[in-house]
């Protein structure tokens, strides 16, 4: 998944980041541009994947790169960001369920629940504007 998303036009280096502990790393995960119904992609960043070493996990490690990776993409410019998974531990970083926001799953390739599928703005009514599908068949890696 990552060397497929590291070949498409979507790819920002800037927000392909990690977390090392001694020159090993820890913690990694990627935001790259995600086109909402084919338009909006300089708008929109999708947070997939994003993974902590098994031995590092429920240390803060996940939450502190998150932290630092959304706070840079909104310096960036972005205005939101999309992510599919655990609802429960997404909400504390400030996602919705995205349907709050008028951006529904493609049918293609739908979440286990309507929950799971989440957004979040990166500045004021960041996503007021935007609206549409999210279909990760841009991508083989990510549909289910």
């Amino acid at each position: 998944m990552v060397r497929e998303i590291r070949e498409k036009p979507y790819y920002i280096p800037e927000l392909d980041l990690v977390v090392e502990e001694e020159g090993v790393i820890i913690g990694h995960f990627i935001l790259s541009k995600l086109p909402i119904s084919e338009r909006y992609e300089n708008e929109i960043l999708m947070l997939s994947p994003v993974s902590v070493a098994i031995n590092k996990q429920g240390q803060g490690i996940g939450t502190y790169m998150l932290q630092e990776g959304i706070k840079l993409a909104a310096k960036m410019g972005f205005k939101g960001i999309i992510v599919e998974g655990d609802d429960r531990y997404y909400q504390r970083f400030g996602f919705r369920t995205s349907t709050e926001f008028g951006i529904y799953a493609s049918k293609k390739n739908p979440p286990p629940s309507v929950e799971n599928l989440m957004a979040m703005e990166l500045c004021e009514n960041g996503l007021e504007n935007i609206t549409g599908e999210v279909d990760y068949s841009i991508y083989t890696a990510l549909t289910h």
